[in-house]
């Protein structure tokens, strides 16, 4: 009877030392990756910096301005066509923008499938 629990004993703890092996190496596996995306998370996060870098350098007024007079032919704005507000109202004749209420507008209907006909 002795030998029997010594031997199962022994058996017991042979799985769990397999069990903590394995334990472990999932453990190292699992840093691996921990590390890997790490290491994508700042690439990603340098990436991120340079494009609002390039972002800041190609939206300059300076850099825009001359591009939009010579390619689209823009020019600034002169005084003579800013308007007070209360001259737009009058040039308007004061007219509201009424909108259908929600429930009154149809959804867009599709046309149906050959499946459906």
């Amino acid at each position: 009877m002795n030998r029997l629990v010594m031997i199962g004993g022994l058996v017991v703890v042979a799985g769990l030392a397999v069990a903590v092996y394995r334990a472990k190496l999932g453990a190292e596996e699992t840093q691996g990756r921990v590390d890997g995306l790490k290491g994508e998370v700042a690439k990603t996060e340098k990436d991120i910096a340079v494009m609002r870098a390039e972002e800041a350098y190609l939206t300059r007024p300076e850099r825009i301005g001359p591009l939009a007079r010579d390619r689209l032919g823009l020019e600034p704005a002169s005084p003579d066509q800013y308007t007070a507000s209360e001259a737009l109202k009058q040039r308007l004749g004061e007219e509201r923008l009424t909108l259908p209420a929600p429930e009154a507008v149809a959804p867009a209907q599709t046309p149906a499938s050959p499946a459906q006909q």
